[in-house]
């Protein structure tokens, strides 16, 4: 499995990334980063009943409606439940820095609705001392996820 960062860098889409003290969570991310609130995305990984992964991006002060997600990833949402922390590195990313990049196997990738277009983003690296720096419409054009209403 290849690291978001790797993937990043081939795909060839332009990105920085931004060194800074682990962070775990949106209060870490407002407090601790000093980037703009309204530029981040956060991922949220959740798993299926029969192990599948689901990532949802979103803006950082975005709430996921469960049931919208798991109509997305098609899936009842019975079936899905957030992943916990020791399963992200099945996905080669540790807590606090869940991406939406990710060429791990069957995984779904759910972006919201409202990402493109947002033009600069801050996203995760896969690590909790890095985020990456990318246009959101960059991001999508590699990520190619399915785009729905997340957003409750």
């Amino acid at each position: 499995m290849t690291s978001p960062e790797d993937l990043l860098r081939a795909s060839g889409a332009p990105f920085k990334l931004h060194e800074h003290v682990p962070i775990v969570g949106r209060h870490d991310a407002e407090t601790k980063l000093g980037l703009p609130t309204h530029m981040m995305l956060k991922t949220m990984v959740f798993r299926t009943v029969d192990g599948t992964f689901v990532l949802a991006a979103l803006p950082v002060t975005g709430r996921v409606g469960y049931a919208r997600l798991a109509r997305a990833a098609g899936v009842r949402r019975d079936q899905l439940r957030q992943a916990a922390p020791e399963e992200l590195r099945l996905l080669g990313v540790e807590p606090g820095g869940a991406s939406p990049v990710s060429d791990a196997d069957g995984v779904v990738i759910v972006f919201d609705a409202s990402v493109p277009g947002m033009g600069t983003v801050y996203c995760g690296s896969g690590r909790p001392d890095r985020t990456v720096e990318i246009d959101a419409d960059v991001l999508i054009e590699v990520v190619k996820p399915r785009l729905a209403d997340l957003c409750s």
